[in-house]
């Protein structure tokens, strides 16, 4: 009888390599839309830490009788020290309603936040004093998209944010009264946050629901400076980009949204002072590093008043047209969500 053999038929080379393009054909196919999947879901964590962050500014408006300031500049009145800024933030000052009362009862806020030396000639070390509450990384105080783009803080005190409070339109970093002076020394903004200036919900006449008062300020993308923010000082610093400052905790809304970083940035408007945005011809609108800016593409999620959440598209109209009377520039949609008392009109379509 005659043994029949049965020889099993292996894959040839060519049958393998086509098996293995269409696997990377389909893995090309299904990555994009994996990666938005993961994009979705970190904004809307995004879109929850603010509206966390609305309640708390609720529940802190409820029980103080109005919201925090910005923050804590100098004070107010002829006894302040004018030579240390407090420096404390509305993010501090808001940790009891965000779950986190335990690192706001670490914080000595008639001690600066960050100052190597103690106020009215005190000798100690208040930035060290205050370090164990500012070390601490509150996870609602940074967006998912902003965590994997960022670097570590070595320096004691610093702790990473990804949102800045709506300062508005004016210029509050190169001008202001001097010191004392009251109410404050520092400029009044035009929007809800400033050194110093509280505001109750009957203040913001424009309407809590067109008025904002959080945005995203997460780091550059490719930031050359390879910086992130941070919410436990209110800072203006230099940055080893020759001509560029940062910004923290209250900005501006005269640059758009997620603009590029303009090298370098023009000084502060000795013709107009503080009323930047009203220069028709400086560069303002493009000068990213003091405005709002996002990991998420396509614009920037902004916290209204009335606690909704919603992401302002990077096309919004920011300049409005020049008036005829004086030549000066108007304010654009973008602007004008801005402020809390300008009684602009608003077209909701142009959101």
């Amino acid at each position: 009888m005659t043994e029949i053999r049965k020889t099993r038929r292996g894959f040839t080379l060519i049958e393998l390599l086509v098996v293995i393009a269409i696997i990377g054909v389909l893995i090309a196919l299904l990555l994009p839309a994996v990666q938005a999947a993961r994009e979705a879901a970190r904004r809307a964590q995004c879109t929850n830490n603010l509206k966390q962050m609305g309640l708390a500014l609720a529940n802190y408006e409820t029980a103080s009788g109005s919201y925090p300031p910005g923050a804590i500049g100098y004070g107010s009145g002829a006894g302040i020290d004018c030579k240390y800024r407090r420096n404390h933030t509305m993010f501090a000052m808001i940790l009891p309603y965000v779950e986190q009362r335990q690192v706001y009862d670490a914080i000595n806020f008639t001690l600066p936040a960050d100052s190597g030396a103690g106020p009215y000639s005190y000798n100690i070390n208040c930035a060290a004093i205050n370090s164990t509450a500012y070390n601490v990384r509150i996870s609602g105080y940074v967006c998912p998209s902003d965590t994997n783009n960022a670097i570590r803080i070595t320096t004691p005190g610093y702790s990473q944010s990804s949102y800045a409070g709506v300062a508005g339109n004016l210029d509050l970093w190169h001008w202001w009264y001097g010191c004392p002076a009251s109410p404050s020394p520092s400029i009044e903004p035009d929007g809800m946050f400033g050194y110093d200036y509280t505001y109750r919900v009957a203040d913001v006449r424009d309407g809590l629901s067109q008025t904002m008062f959080i945005g995203e300020q997460s780091k550059f993308r490719n930031d050359p400076d390879q910086l992130f923010n941070f919410w436990t000082i209110s800072g203006w610093y230099g940055t080893n980009t020759p001509g560029v400052t940062r910004q923290t905790v209250m900005i501006s809304t005269v640059p758009r949204p997620n603009a590029n970083m303009l090298v370098p940035e023009p000084a502060g408007d000795s013709t107009y002072g503080p009323f930047w945005a009203n220069n028709p011809t400086a560069n303002y609108k493009e000068m990213g590093q003091w405005g709002f800016r996002s990991q998420h593409p396509g614009g920037v999620n902004f916290l209204f008043g009335d606690g909704s959440v919603r992401f302002i598209k990077d096309s919004i109209n920011v300049v409005g047209p020049l008036n005829p009377s004086n030549g000066q520039a108007t304010l654009g949609v973008y602007r004008k969500l801005a402020t809390r008392a300008g009684s602009e009109a608003i077209d909701t379509n142009d959101l």
